[in-house]
């Protein structure tokens, strides 16, 4: 059943069909090899339950919030304030694309949002000043991923539902290793600047004054209070990830009005992104529970269990395994539609072996970050690309492989290290 499977999905992906039509031709194939017609009926009570879950409704709320800051002109004037107090550090501006994607990433929960906003906030600037194209577009990329990684993140949110763990725990777990990720990213450009100065230009074009400073801060400052407002309130228990969603939402629109920014106009392109990209992500979220009933109906999860334990393989070997595997899959799957594909048949594994799921669920967050930056899929790359069209795609990806080769060190250091994903939920207990 597992080669049916994967060998329907195979097809149906290599001839072009959409991963979530792929998933859940796959699932209902899978069902019919099984039991016929009879269990047919029992698919759209799966998609009525799946879809009908109050925990699922933060998806949309973050969703909200996000596109709210992209068409108010919040994100722009945040940038130009992080830009010009970053100004003078080694690296310039490219700190701040790093900086202010892991800050825009904590109200926006997408990796490709991330990067295509803060690539249309900052691209400009970096074109006016010089910079290295291969330094800035991927400095971009990368901290794109970011979007995933600090909370609110959509794959936490589905990655919860699908394995039943909390989804506070996983948005704590995603902030102490978001923050060291991007403390790399920001301490790999010092190193490349240090080591090959023209990256960069010369010097600071504006003068570091006290006004400057504190306009700067102001601009800064809605962006922070929204993000502290969101994740203090989850993290004190004071509302539910779902709460906090809404809460996040009413807050941006508050902010948008407040700038005088939230035209007609942008609530219109607000509502409209809004429900494109939630009705994209349920699609694919109903299409994996699907897929996830037909293996479980199957015993598929339970065999590939089985023969884990029965192979007798010690934990790091399971994880190189799932290292190869996850970076295969990111070349040519989307982020969430290979969370849903594998989940079912790898998870039990996970546990048998004595991994925490909530850490794993980190770990499983930073491979989609992998492959958002690994061709031929490489969605961040494609995100940047559309924005700096006369960038080639090949300088894009070259300024984006070391992040990279860092994320994959970083995989080793969380395996090494648990306990950087989960002293911070830990607290919560």
């Amino acid at each position: 059943m597992l080669m049916l499977y994967v060998g329907v999905i195979g097809v149906l992906i290599v001839t072009g069909c959409p991963i979530a039509i792929a998933l859940g031709v796959a699932a209902i194939t899978g069902v019919a090899v099984q039991h016929g017609f009879d269990l047919l009926p029992t698919i759209g009570d799966i998609i009525w339950n799946t879809s009908n879950s109050f925990t699922l409704v933060a998806i949309p709320m973050f969703i909200l919030m996000g596109e709210v800051i992209m068409q108010t002109g919040v994100a722009r004037r945040f940038y130009r304030g992080l830009a010009y107090l970053l100004g003078r550090t080694p690296g310039g501006l490219a700190h701040a694309n790093v900086a202010g994607s892991a800050m825009f990433s904590a109200i926006c929960g997408s990796s490709v949002a991330t990067a295509l906003t803060m690539s249309q906030v900052a691209m400009p600037e970096l074109r006016r000043r010089n910079y290295d194209m291969g330094l800035t577009t991927g400095s971009l990329a990368a901290g794109g991923t970011l979007g995933i990684l600090i909370p609110p993140s959509i794959p936490m949110i589905i990655y919860a539902v699908a394995v039943q763990t909390s989804i506070v725990d996983l948005f704590m777990a995603g902030v102490v290793p978001g923050l060291l990720l991007a403390a790399s990213f920001m301490a790999w450009i010092a190193f490349q600047v240090w080591r090959k100065p023209s990256l960069v230009p010369d010097g600071e074009p504006h003068p570091f004054e006290t006004g400057l400073v504190f306009r700067a801060v102001v601009d800064c400052l809605p962006l922070l209070v929204l993000i502290g407002a969101t994740i203090g309130s989850l993290y004190f228990g004071l509302v539910t990830p779902t709460e906090a969603g809404a809460f996040g939402a009413l807050a941006a629109l508050l902010v948008g009005v407040g700038f005088r920014e939230l035209t007609w106009k942008s609530l219109v392109a607000t509502l409209s992104g809004t429900v494109t990209t939630t009705a994209i992500v349920f699609y694919i979220i109903v299409a994996g529970s699907l897929l996830s009933f037909g293996m479980v109906d199957a015993g598929i999860a339970r065999g590939v269990s089985q023969a884990v334990v029965d192979a007798n393989l010690a934990p790091w070997q399971f994880f190189l395994l799932i290292v190869g595997l996850y970076i295969v899959l990111g070349m040519l799957i989307e982020g969430v539609s290979m969370m849903l594909l594998t989940l079912p048949i790898l998870f039990p594994s996970v546990v048998a072996l004595g991994f925490d799921p909530v850490w794993f669920g980190v770990v499983l967050v930073v491979f989609i970050e992998l492959g958002a930056l690994t061709p031929p899929m490489g969605l961040n790359l494609f995100a940047i690309n559309a924005v700096a069209e006369d960038v080639p795609l090949k300088t894009i990806i070259r300024g984006s492989f070391p992040f990279v080769l860092i994320m994959l060190a970083f995989l080793v250091v969380l395996y090494a290290f648990p306990q950087l994903a989960l002293w911070l939920p830990g607290t919560l207990k």
